[in-house]
């Protein structure tokens, strides 16, 4: 999950989440979701748990985007499966045969294997372990940022992060992947370990028969697991889709956070094209090439937004998000009005170089876009005058080949022909 969503409001103190987390998670409370009745930890506060009880659900249009790529009878492996939230959705959309639950957050854990035998239909099994590979075994702490249990990480500690107990059994992704084998999905929402984990275990990106989905926050992190993803020579596509989804569980109106998208990487099939409802939830689907589609997806992924946005219409969101490019702030506004001199010409303002500037470099922009444009029509017109040369030393290597066998098919003639004369 990502930290731009945990802009909400704080608990009293870190260290009062640190000693009350295992003892709610110990006496948790039960609602009812889309799941059926599920166990949450205590904390108001607590991100998903706050979505939980407000929606009734969390990131379901992730599980419906995912389930639309299983076949009928997959078996699914959810590392990083927090209390089952995914696993449990995806159970009711797809038809699945098998899911494998791994959790390494100690309390966490306790409520996933509650949640699984209260909720999972399917054949299931929940894995209390932290997946490591053989630079991570040692890892005896991890993370979380205060207010969101589920950001727990045993890689990268965020500012004011709380302290998490790891559960005490390691295993290795190659041996939990061949535990369950064959898998037709593999989740991976290991807080930044995603790469880590996978560049460990290369055959498991390069198996066409089984899914990625990954989690894709935006960070440089992303870019360099993207680069991994996308050396393996199979499909990458990228999907965000809102936090708020208009046909939640409970019909709630009142969104959370507006605007706010999470993003996940699935390797192994090309986009579809979104379906009415996931296009009117705002959702983004892209096929990515190279790192700078990822980057460019990113971009255009809004992850955060003022509340107050939501109430504003499209040409007040243009005029905001152009005032914020130009670098101006509502605080400010208009009382820049200081006057700078034009190479000894009539005075402009400093808005008005503002403006300048940001036309000069759409246009630079602009330019270098045709330029690149006009670049990759040149490299595609020498590929193919130069396809058309191998095609034609083809042939003609071809001809010259019959040629010669022909020859040398009436020089054999001859020469039969001689002796049977003589």
């Amino acid at each position: 999950m990502d930290a731009e969503v945990c802009l909400l409001a704080q608990i009293d103190s870190a260290a009062y989440c640190m000693n009350t987390h295992a003892s709610n998670t110990d006496f948790p409370d039960i609602i009812r979701t889309r799941y059926g009745q599920i166990a949450i930890p205590r904390e108001s506060d607590d991100l998903i748990g706050r979505f939980l009880r407000h929606y009734g659900e969390w990131s379901f249009l992730e599980v419906q985007f995912v389930a639309s790529f299983l076949p009928k009878g997959a078996r699914v492996l959810d590392i990083g499966a927090y209390i089952g939230t995914f696993s449990l959705g995806l159970a009711q959309v797809a038809n699945l045969e098998f899911v494998a639950m791994v959790e390494a957050n100690a309390a966490s854990a306790k409520l996933l294997i509650q949640n699984a035998e209260t909720g999972l239909k399917c054949s299931h099994e929940v894995v209390s372990a932290l997946v490591v590979d053989s630079s991570s075994a040692n890892i005896s702490e991890g993370w979380a940022i205060a207010g969101n249990i589920g950001s727990t990480s045993f890689i990268n500690r965020p500012p004011d992060a709380i302290s998490v107990e790891p559960v005490r059994e390691r295993i290795e992704i190659q041996s939990l992947v061949e535990r369950f084998a064959p898998l037709q999905l593999v989740k991976l929402d290991v807080e930044g370990m995603e790469k880590q984990l996978l560049s460990s275990y290369p055959s498991l990106l390069r198996n066409n028969d089984t899914l990625l989905w990954l989690e894709c926050n935006e960070s440089s992190a992303s870019l360099e697991l993207c680069q991994l993803l996308l050396d393996t020579g199979r499909p990458v596509t990228y999907f965000a889709w809102p936090s708020h989804n208009e046909s939640n569980y409970h019909g709630a109106v009142q969104k959370i956070f507006p605007f706010a998208h999470e993003a996940g990487l699935l390797v192994g099939a090309a986009p579809r094209t979104l379906t009415s409802e996931q296009q009117q939830a705002d959702c983004i689907v892209r096929r990515i090439f190279n790192l700078e589609d990822l980057r460019e997806a990113m971009w255009s992924t809004p992850r955060w937004a003022p509340p107050e946005w939501d109430q504003l219409t499209r040409s007040q969101l243009a005029a905001v998000a152009s005032n914020v490019m130009l670098g101006k702030r509502r605080e400010t506004f208009l009382d820049d009005t200081r006057q700078l001199e034009d190479n000894g010409g009539p005075p402009v303002s400093l808005r008005q170089l503002q403006r300048e500037n940001a036309v000069k470099g759409a246009r630079v922009a602009y330019l270098e876009h045709l330029l690149a444009d006009h670049a990759q029509q040149q490299y595609e017109a020498i590929q193919v005058i130069s396809n058309r040369l191998t095609e034609a030393e083809e042939s003609h290597n071809r001809e010259r080949t019959e040629l010669f066998e022909a020859n040398q098919e009436i020089s054999n003639r001859l020469m039969k022909a001689e002796e049977s004369h003589n």
